[in-house]
């Protein structure tokens, strides 16, 4: 146990940076890893804060239905869903896909002891997302219920073990995914695309048994049976937590430790054959020599940079998928109206969000795909190519900036037409639904890209420590997501203010910070690249 404690405290360390942070005698770094701790605390309580508003708002809701354990079942199982699908393409990259796996390999260790920190490592990032989630509802359900001591005994225990099934479960999806792929040509992209494909089937298969459900005339008990049907374990939850139940807590407690510690003893056995599959890659078509072609700087770039997005399965899928979702959002509502999607959602009161907040509603997806918060610390070692290139750094930076509009703005596009569609707005709010989430584009990948060159992250063993885990990351969806809530505050609290004079006057102070952030790159990129 001593070993695999050690291994997860290191990986943990360097994952999330501690270590430099820890022991730098730098005074500006020191003065940064600060300043870090500050915007990860504000994070950290900006969204508890929303995770406890969307509690407290779904609570009035089961309480009229006469069902507020549904709420701790609604968030534990939403809880269980985002982590295995966030885990789904993260876990090949932390378990196999690492830079340092010869040398952690060649340690005096049990493969299974590094199978299991490997496994451990994914359970405390997804726990992180578990406590922002379950802590504000369980405050909720306490103060709506005030249920017995037992309650608060139950729900502190089951908390660490909601995300180990979901994390195993994913990790194994994950894996096959990436070994059928790589049995291909063009394994990166199969990779991808299967990974889309088995997400977006998820997705729709919760769907299809929502439609099945909502027949039934006790809404209450057809919404639990839906839930359960869904996630079956969340049943076992609810009766361990809201009814105090002994067997319930043991039967979730050893479904969830036993399934941990089999699979890693499962895994260990094949460890480095799994490794050898998943890294092994078929060869190349026979090369043969064709004309050179010549491109200006700008398009060399950005094809280069283009190709080493879709050469990265965790770049384009921890960045893609908030494009993937707000198609599929804007698609189902030709379908689906607004009102089922919200509850199918647990939103009830979307229809009324959407037709207020479209635009920001489009730019909260854009925020959540931002490719060029990493795009600087993804080049690694391999830096020096770029800053000692005899080409204008800002043209690099700018480079980056159109491979993020690339993802974005043809989603944006066909989003928000069918967006006016469905919603079947005016023209002054279709305007602005097809206006604002473009400034947002740019204002989100400038933003990004700056942040990065000011917080790079450029020593890592594995893409998902930069990708999923990065300062810059954290930062720059912290401060994109901020300024969506601004608009949002302002005219929740003004009652007679007018929604679209709110949108024209924010989306002109977004379009000339994104100016400003263009200027400050024309003026300062040599600058930013010297100081990497």
């Amino acid at each position: 146990m001593i070993n695999i404690w050690r291994l997860t405290k290191l990986q943990l360390l360097s994952s999330f940076g501690l270590n430099k942070a820890l022991h730098t005698k730098d005074p500006a770094e020191r003065r940064k890893a600060l300043l870090l701790s500050i915007a990860m605390i504000a994070g950290i309580l900006m969204i508890g804060f929303v995770s406890y508003g969307y509690s407290l708002m779904m609570a009035k809701t089961f309480e009229q239905l006469g069902r507020l354990d549904l709420l701790l079942a609604v968030m534990m199982t939403v809880t269980s869903l985002v982590g295995f699908f966030t885990t789904v393409y993260k876990a090949s990259g932390v378990l196999f896909s690492y830079k340092d796996y010869d040398m952690i390999m060649s340690l005096p260790v049990k493969t299974s002891h590094v199978v299991a920190s490997r496994v451990l490592q994914l359970y405390v990032m997804n726990l992180f997302f578990t406590l922002l989630v379950m802590l504000p509802a369980g405050a909720v359900y306490a103060l709506l219920v005030k249920p017995g001591v037992l309650f608060y005994l139950f729900f502190l225990m089951t908390l660490l073990f909601i995300s180990l099934l979901p994390i195993i479960a994913a990790t194994i999806v994950g894996s096959l995914i990436s070994w059928v792929s790589s049995r291909f040509r063009a394994s990166r992209m199969l990779s991808i695309l299967f990974t889309f494909v088995f997400m977006i089937a998820l997705m729709l298969g919760s769907f299809m048994i929502n439609g099945e459900e909502q027949q039934l005339t006790d809404v209450g008990e057809g919404l639990g049976k839906m839930i359960f049907k869904l996630y079956p374990l969340a049943s076992v939850y609810v009766d361990a937590v809201c009814s105090y139940r002994v067997p319930a807590l043991i039967l979730f407690i050893a479904v969830s430790v036993l399934a941990f510690v089999l699979f890693s003893t499962v895994l260990a056995t094949r460890y480095k054959a799994i490794h050898t599959g998943l890294m092994t890659s078929r060869a190349g078509r026979k090369y043969t020599m064709k004309p050179l072609q010549e491109s200006s700087v700008f398009k060399a770039l950005y094809l280069k940079e283009l190709r080493r997005y879709f050469s990265s399965a965790n770049y384009v899928l921890n960045t893609g998928v908030g494009m993937v979702l707000l198609l599929l959002m804007s698609v189902s509502l030709l379908f689906v109206s607004s009102e089922k999607l919200g509850t199918i959602l647990a939103i009830p009161q979307l229809s009324e969000y959407l037709n207020t907040f479209s635009p920001l509603v489009v730019s909260l997806f854009v925020i959540l795909s931002c490719t060029t918060s990493s795009s600087i610390s993804l080049e690694g070692n391999h830096l020096w190519i770029l800053t000692s290139s005899p080409v204008s750094k800002q043209v690099i930076i700018l480079s980056k900036v159109a491979v993020n509009l690339t993802i974005t703005l043809p989603v944006i596009a066909v989003s928000s037409v069918l967006f006016v569609v469905t919603l079947e707005t005016g023209w002054t709010e279709s305007l602005l639904l097809l206006v604002i989430p473009v400034i947002y584009a740019c204002y989100s990948a400038m933003l990004g890209v700056i942040v990065n060159l000011k917080l790079p992250k450029l020593e890592w063993t594995s893409e998902v420590a930069v990708i999923k885990q990065s300062a810059a990351v954290l930062v720059s969806m912290v401060i994109g997501v901020l300024t969506l809530a601004v608009p949002v505050m302002l005219f929740l609290l003004i009652e007679q203010l007018n929604g679209d004079l709110l949108m024209l006057i924010y989306g002109v102070i977004i379009a000339a910070v994104c100016a400003g952030m263009y200027r400050y790159i024309q003026t300062h990129g040599e600058r930013l690249f010297a100081r990497l």
